[in-house]
């Protein structure tokens, strides 16, 4: 077996990075590939990565561009060598791009392949700041992700557009004849700008103005820091202000995030995510703007809508168009339950992943 390392962003808390790296290490082939994760802290992950026998060990790696980091940062790379010495490592695979200059000085120590993972939306100076150049291979999950790398100076040659995809046998659709007389609307992801959750409320308003029997759910929490404390209160505010409070509920963190998609009946993004993939594995039309994986996972007009992220209006008549329509909306479900089980499996996602590693190894024996 070749041993792996897995570099991921977070082992205290499950994100959507943190789900695909789980499905990833859990079903390698074991004959082929032996995982290793180093996590920068413990929790509910890392606990969650050693129940199911992942070899996993905590190393809080310090961002590499800080300034307080400008003294230890070369301490740290050396330690995650040695670690990768010390078992035998043959391939290093990061789920989070801050962590590429590590992998590089690793690189520049022992000679082995490293790929960066591309979970979210880069720019131009990103791609240069996080070493994208000295990759020996890139995985975007978009067509998006892929052309910044591109228009950067990346070779295309060296990275490939992977969809996320998801346990289909945990999402599973529901036992539904008929859409519900009260109809939920959820939004899914941690209470940031970047979700963005006001512009959710706002959708809200408007479609509350024609349908009276939609309520409307924020699933995710922020993070505890002022800043993300203060987003979630400027939420709460607008929905006060919006007089939304009977229609709006607030349901925390889920960590049965298949039960908390079975309680909703739309899933509304503004920001990407692999929760698409939950989302129509559950059989729910997707309502999604131009961003990230979208379009590579929804089927525009027939599994739901991808829409422009300035039309909040475009965006709330699709939701009406769903709720009014009912033979539309099991149509929809259907047809997005059938493209998960095409294209979002597990066992597609990990063959490719497969592939790439095959490749770089073969290059270095």
């Amino acid at each position: 077996m070749i041993p792996i390392l897995y570099l991921s962003h977070c082992g205290s808390s499950i994100g959507g990075g943190e789900k695909q790296l789980f499905y990833l290490v859990t079903n390698l082939d074991r004959n082929s590939f032996a995982p290793y994760v180093i996590c920068p802290d413990d929790g509910i992950f890392a606990e969650k990565l050693r129940n199911a026998n992942i070899h996993t060990t905590i190393l809080n790696l310090p961002q590499w561009r800080k300034a307080k980091s400008l003294f230890i940062r070369h301490a740290f790379a050396n330690k995650l060598t040695d670690y990768v010495q010390h078992h035998k490592l043959q391939l290093i695979h990061t789920s989070d791009s801050w962590l590429n200059p590590y992998m590089w000085q690793v690189k520049k120590r022992i000679n082995l392949p490293v790929i960066s993972h591309v979970r979210n939306i880069l720019s131009t100076k990103q791609v240069a700041k996080y070493r994208f150049n000295r990759m020996d291979h890139i995985i975007a999950i978009s067509d998006q992700s892929k052309a910044t790398l591109v228009n950067s100076g990346i070779d295309q040659e060296k990275i490939d557009v992977i969809l996320n995809c998801v346990d289909l046998s945990e999402f599973q659709p529901r036992s539904l004849v008929n859409i519900s007389d009260t109809i939920v609307v959820g939004l899914v992801g941690r209470i940031e700008p970047f979700k963005r959750q006001k512009e959710f409320v706002e959708i809200a308003s408007i479609v509350h103005r024609q349908c009276k029997n939609v309520k409307f759910y924020i699933i995710g929490s922020p993070l505890d820091t002022q800043k993300h404390k203060k987003y979630e209160r400027e939420v709460q505010k607008l929905i006060n202000d919006k007089k939304l409070d009977h229609v709006m509920h607030f349901t925390g963190y889920r960590y049965d995030m298949a039960q908390a998609l079975h309680e909703i009946d739309i899933l509304l993004t503004l920001s990407a995510g692999s929760v698409i993939a939950e989302a129509m594995a559950t059989g729910l039309p997707v309502v999604a703007t131009h961003i990230g994986s979208t379009k590579n996972m929804i089927v525009d007009g027939v599994t739901g809508w991808i829409l422009s992220s300035n039309s909040l209006e475009h965006i709330s008549d699709k939701i009406v168009k769903l709720v009014n329509d009912s033979e539309l909306y099991r149509q929809m479900g259907n047809a997005a339950r059938k493209h998960a089980e095409d294209n979002f499996h597990i066992e597609i996602h990990n063959q490719k992943i497969h592939a790439i590693y095959d490749k770089l190894l073969n290059n270095i024996r």
